[in-house]
């Protein structure tokens, strides 16, 4: 009879035991995913921000379209309107699927195939939006000159001095965007690899 209780307690423990282990990779599981949408806010809420700032500027120009005097102008004036509505979603579409990795609905394996093809796209399409930005930021310049009556070509030094330097500061401040969501796509995929052990 003792080796019957034995046996019984023994197999008791196991289920406790086994229980605790789903419970605690439940846990791990849980804590992960938590850890890597933390480190995607790191993206997304600079999106997020720049979305707003876009949607503003779009209105803006919206706005004050009227004051635009030239045919050419008021088609810089529309692509620009365009262009402040189509980087943002293009930012918010590439940020999403980001987020919506299923990190445990598969092997591990796939869950880091998956996440390596989400990357790609992802920065695929943020070199998109900087070249598209780069582009709006050449039409946008005549257009808000156009706006405020400012014939640009008058400003003294506009296109040796002034044009080159906001140009390259906004390919520093692209490269360096593009720097920091890379370093937080690999810090994403650090977390994943995690998983593996």
């Amino acid at each position: 009879m003792e080796l019957e209780e034995m046996r019984a307690s023994w197999e008791v423990l196991n289920q406790k035991v086994e229980k605790q282990r789903i419970l605690t990779d439940k846990m791990i599981d849980k804590m992960t995913q938590e850890k890597y949408k933390n480190n995607l806010r790191k993206v997304a809420l600079p999106e997020y921000i720049g979305t707003l700032i876009c949607y503003f500027g779009a209105a803006y120009l919206i706005i004050n379209f009227s004051k635009i005097d030239g045919l050419v102008f008021q088609i810089f004036g529309i692509l620009s309107v365009l262009l402040l509505f189509t980087l943002p979603v293009i930012s918010l579409k590439s940020v999403r699927a980001m987020k919506n990795i299923k990190i445990h609905s598969g092997s591990y394996a796939d869950a880091i195939q998956d996440y390596a093809n989400r990357k790609i796209r992802f920065q695929k399409l943020q070199k998109l939006n900087v070249a598209l930005g780069l582009f709006f930021l050449i039409i946008l310049i005549p257009t808000l000159g156009s706006i405020s009556g400012k014939d640009i070509n008058n400003i003294p030094n506009f296109w040796t001095l002034i044009f080159p330097i906001v140009t390259g500061f906004f390919i520093v401040f692209s490269y360096w965007v593009l720097k920091h969501y890379n370093r937080a796509l690999k810090d994403g995929e650090e977390i994943l690899s995690a998983l593996k052990d």
